[in-house]
């Protein structure tokens, strides 16, 4: 049987203290302290020890000192009045052995020892804690928060004892319960059973489906029975809805606005129609250019999906999907403040981005009030992708690629294992890379041409960030 703390004046702790105190060789306050294994062999590590030989005295490894495990937790238990005993409750200290090894790693850093101490199997003293402890076991501090003093250790006993015997109670009280070796039946409190049905009747509700969750009275909002708590009968707000929508309909004509699409006033008005408004929020939105060029590796097929969620799916391959079809103008969610953009947290300009891959897309964007002064659609773009392949901006408001890219920012996009194109050298272009197999590295990709675009924006044109 393991050895375990007493409440004698000298227990394993102060053993330990004490030996350490007296050493003469400062470099090893271990030197005191000898270590042998199950032949009283000396051995150098307490994990091939099984007892250690200090002031005279031998100890088992295993012998439980008075140093908690947590000294919150210890604290806690002082203030209860039930303290620990390290007989009656081991698993609430540490162990000489514990003691030891943290010792004889007191110049490791902490996840070397951590590490040392798990592969062990033995507790470990916490990171935090773990320097105050070291300075109380060498001599250096004359107390630790985490330590049962010696004084305690009587309460401590008395109260283990105490618990001991409510349990032997309790067992003989079940054992008289027994008569002639047959169990006495369980008799049920009436006024428990009473009780029980009470508060599942009055307070319980049994959720069977995500709509059971956000049922309620239904006596305020449709006039008319209050449905029980109980019932799977979903809420209906059309109701309410319904005699509310003619309020909100008075206030927009009060605060002067546009009253909904498909209303008379907004119908029989041109420009103040469902589309007139789209065109209209489609005037302030930043626009992206690709190459229209068989090459590029992000086409209308695939864009939204790189942008939007960091996924790039082969050109190709996203084409086949579309059936060969693509939408004339791709729009992009671009969040930013505390949203996330392809994996990294506070990226975009904090608006949609309308996403095209010709001039003539472009213009078309303008709409017909691209003719009004200060109204060019291109004073809108903010990017564009190339290829590395000149003829690309032909039809571009700047022709020659290093005009164009003083005014929008220039997008190259290759495979990683691929040279790049050698026109883009003289370029004022961003570089972005991209993996042939490794799909994790897209959202990198991503991050990367997101962080670069709000910058530049934010220095170009700054009227475009919401």
């Amino acid at each position: 049987m393991a050895a375990t703390a007493s409440s004698s004046a000298k227990d394993a702790l102060d053993l330990i203290r004490e030996a350490i105190r007296s050493t003469p060789n400062p470099v090893d306050p271990l030197a005191s302290i000898q270590l042998l294994d199950s032949q009283s062999a000396p051995v150098t590590s307490i994990l091939q020890a099984s007892s250690i030989k200090v002031g005279g005295a031998t100890l088992n490894k295993s012998t439980t000192t008075r140093l908690a495990r947590s000294r919150d937790d210890l604290a806690s238990r002082r203030s209860s009045g039930n303290l620990p005993h390290p007989d009656a409750e081991p698993s609430f200290f540490y162990d000489v052995e514990a003691v030891i090894l943290a010792l004889q790693a007191r110049d490791e850093r902490p996840g070397a020892y951590l590490a040392q101490a798990a592969t062990a199997k033995v507790a470990s003293f916490p990171t935090l804690d773990r320097a105050a402890i070291l300075d109380y076991l060498l001599g250096r501090r004359d107390d630790w928060a985490g330590v049962l003093q010696l004084a305690d250790l009587s309460s401590a006993a008395t109260a283990s004892t105490g618990t001991a015997s409510i349990a032997t109670t309790s067992a003989d009280a079940s054992s008289a319960a027994e008569v002639g070796g047959v169990k006495r039946a369980y008799q049920v409190n009436a006024r428990d059973v009473e009780y029980v049905k009470r508060v599942k009747g009055t307070y319980e509700i049994v959720l069977r489906t995500r709509n059971d969750a956000l049922r309620g009275n239904l006596a305020g909002l449709t006039g008319g029975a209050a449905v029980s708590r109980v019932s799977s009968k979903v809420a209906d707000f059309e109701s309410f809805r319904r005699s509310f929508s003619a309020k909100v309909e008075a206030a927009r004509r009060a605060a002067g606005k546009a009253p909904p699409p498909g209303s008379a006033p907004s119908a029989s008005r041109p420009g103040v129609s469902a589309s007139g408004q789209v065109r209209k929020q489609r005037a302030q939105d930043p626009i992206v250019v690709l190459s229209s060029s068989p090459t590029s590796l992000l086409n209308m097929f695939n864009i939204k999906q790189f942008l939007e969620e960091g996924v790039f799916v082969a050109p190709e391959e996203a084409r086949q999907r579309a059936r060969g079809v693509a939408d004339l103008v791709v729009s992009i969610t671009s969040r930013g403040g505390t949203g996330a953009q392809g994996g990294a947290a506070g990226v975009g300009i904090g608006r949609r981005i309308l996403v095209v891959d010709s001039a003539e897309a472009v213009t078309r964007l303008g709409g017909s009030s691209a003719s009004a002064p200060g109204s060019d659609p291109w004073n809108r773009v903010i990017a564009v992708f190339t290829t590395g392949q000149a003829w690309q901006f032909k039809t571009y408001r700047w022709t020659e690629p290093r005009e164009l890219f003083k005014n929008v920012m220039g997008v190259y996009v290759r495979w990683h294992n691929e040279p790049q194109n050698p026109n883009v050298r003289d370029w004022n272009v961003v570089e972005v890379q991209v993996d042939r197999n490794k799909r994790h590295t897209d959202k990198q990709a991503v991050s990367h041409f997101w962080r670069q675009l709000e910058s530049w924006t934010q220095r170009r044109k700054p009227n475009l960030i919401a």
